[in-house]
């Protein structure tokens, strides 16, 4: 996520795909060619201009065409179920998808039949009773952080289920909205019969507003533990984050590396333009609860710990790493940014501007039962620290940033990058993420050109660690080359801040494109909500227009039936700046944010 803390106007740029290098593509550029009779014959550098909107499924579907799927059983979900509501919402029609874009992405890999998890992951705490935290791929997400030990316990069910909530029903319908017509495993956010079914609705009727070319399989399950991919014959599973259980099934990509490539040190070591960071890893990894001091044989908590009064080796391990960060931190003048190794969501990152924020992050830091690396260090096992998992960056902070760019892309496995799109992400005070804009008019003649260099040379990086797929990254933009030290000496204006391989919050946006331009909205923005004592149903109708016409549309919704409290991703289009921000107004005025 951006280490800006404010709210700074972003271009967006979106679909149009730039695959390369040549080598890769020339029997896939033959075959476009004649098949999209749009594009430049004297293409230099492979498939450079495709206009998505108008040319990407078909194009997909011509190169590779789907397997036909295998019909559904009594366990997966009908995606047809009917609108709780007196009107019909306009009918959604992607321009591609995220199965037809791993097509594009590895042609080898076209007849794979894949089944997508988008779930996210919690290290602090068990999402649910069938869902435990991870062990060996450990996130820092925002409750990891800021949570004090004794809350992150499966006692706590509030907090439990707003993660489950989020983690395992808004992040996965936002993502599944964009997979296709592809297996998609939701795994339920609460365990009763009643609260599954009801589970099971609300995903339905999110996708029911999509073309039913698009509309993807769901397979539910309780857990990662029990993903029937036999009984619906999936050859591989494609993943946003990792459950530690995941690594039982046949998987798209290495989970290793994939963690590797969204850490931050990764990012630092990758010889892109970053800025200039100092990276601490952790010595070794923590010993046994079992070998150690009485205080450690005894601790009751679920999370690992090392008490503060621990007098054998455990103590002493904790005590040798937390005293290289904190002095670290203590001989860094500000401005800096202070990273945690793996986060999403803009968690684990804090921006540094006075010498009051530095003493603050000092006393977090040292703090004997919020500190995250109190939570964090114990957990570095023998079975992980290989991973450096307890890794911290301290960063240069970019100076003066004039524009803030999400850059959306499909990394190929040669090597190659398809442009999908740009989008001005919005956060709050704390930097956690909360929504994206996206400006459809400025994307082909400006932004696309402005960075495909960055966008081919992150992608040859991704590549080289056998990563393809959808990839994400944030670039903070300087007037003038050099204000900010990068971390290999080049001098330019571009600075990427985070790297996102995985589908990212924003992606729907430039898949949707033709959707709103078609209709006249050339802007469109994605945002995450809560409402209270308002149902999905309620607030479609207080919408009806809006949603009749297609310029509003449900991404993904979860409603609490014991709270009535409900989340959601919404996307609203609007035939200018001024015209998106004054409907985005009118829908925040009566709703709340969701912070990751």
């Amino acid at each position: 996520m951006p280490q800006t803390a404010l709210r700074v106007r972003q271009v967006t740029s979106s679909t149009h795909a730039d695959v390369a290098p040549r080598r890769v593509s020339l029997a896939v550029i033959a075959l476009a060619r004649s098949a999209v009779p749009t594009l430049a014959a004297n293409d230099p550098v492979g498939i450079t201009v495709i206009n998505f909107a108008v040319h990407a499924t078909r194009y997909g579907q011509i190169l590779f065409p789907p397997k036909v799927l295998h019909k559904e059983s009594a366990k997966m979900g009908s995606a047809n179920m009917p609108q709780p509501l007196g009107f019909k919402p306009a009918t959604v029609k992607l321009d591609t998808t995220i199965a037809e874009l791993y097509k594009l992405a590895s042609p080898s890999n076209a007849d794979t039949r894949l089944g997508m998890v988008f779930c996210g992951v919690s290290s602090g705490l068990d999402l649910t009773s069938q869902f435990p935290r991870n062990t060996k791929f450990l996130y820092q997400d925002s409750p990891f952080n800021t949570e004090p030990r004794h809350q992150l316990t499966s006692e706590n069910q509030e907090l439990q289920k707003s993660l489950a909530m989020k983690y395992l029903s808004l992040i996965p319908q936002r993502d599944a909205f964009i997979s296709g017509k592809v297996p998609v495993i939701l795994f339920n956010a609460n365990q009763t019969p009643d609260q599954v079914e009801h589970g099971k609705r609300e995903a339905e009727t999110t996708f029911s507003v999509l073309d039913k070319s698009q509309q993807p399989e769901l397979i539910f399950c309780d857990g990662p533990t029990d993903i029937p991919i036999e009984k619906y014959q999936i050859d591989k599973l494609a993943y946003k984050l990792i459950p530690d259980t995941l690594e039982k099934y046949p998987l798209i990509h290495d989970p290793e590396k994939h963690w590797y490539l969204n850490s931050k040190a990764a990012l630092a070591r990758s010889g892109l333009p970053t800025p200039r960071a100092e990276i601490i890893d952790i010595e070794g990894y923590s010993p046994l609860a079992a070998e150690c001091c009485h205080l450690c044989v005894t601790d009751p908590g679920e999370l690992p710990f090392i008490p503060i009064d621990c007098t054998g080796k455990r103590g002493n391990w904790l005590k040798d790493q937390m005293d290289r960060i904190i002095e670290a931190v203590e001989r860094r003048p500000v401005p800096f940014v202070f990273k945690n190794q793996q986060t999403f969501g803009g968690a684990g990152t804090w921006v540094i501007t006075t010498d009051a924020e530095k003493q603050n992050l000092l006393q977090e830091l040292r703090s004997e039962h919020g500190s995250p690396l109190r939570k964090l260090l114990p957990q570095i096992t023998q079975s992980n620290y290989h991973l450096q998992p307890g890794s911290v960056i301290i960063s240069e902070l970019v100076h003066n940033p004039v524009a803030d760019h999400g850059l959306t892309f499909i990394v190929t496995d040669q090597g190659g990058a398809i442009f999908l799109g740009a989008s001005e992400q919005m956060t709050d005070n704390n930097n956690a993420w909360i929504g994206s804009t996206i400006n459809y008019s400025s994307q082909d003649e400006i932004l696309q050109p402005k960075f495909s260099s960055l966008i081919n040379r992150t992608a040859k990086w991704v590549a080289s660690h056998g990563y393809f797929g959808p990839v994400g990254i944030d670039v903070l933009e300087t007037e003038s080359p050099g204000q900010t030290e990068t971390q290999t000496g080049e001098v330019t204006t571009y600075h990427i801040v985070d790297v996102n391989v995985r589908p990212s919050g924003s992606l729907a946006l430039p898949l949707l494109r033709n959707h709103f331009s078609s209709r006249g909205w050339h802007w469109a923005s994605s945002v995450s909500i809560t409402t209270t004592n308002e149902s999905r149903k309620e607030f479609m109708e207080r919408w009806k227009e809006e949603f009749m016409s297609g310029q509003m549309i449900v991404l993904s919704w979860y409603e609490d039936l014991e709270t009535q409290k409900s989340i959601a991703d919404v996307v609203v289009g609007g035939e200018d700046e001024d015209a998106l921000q004054k409907k985005m107004r009118l829908v925040r005025e009566t709703t709340g944010e969701v912070v990751f």
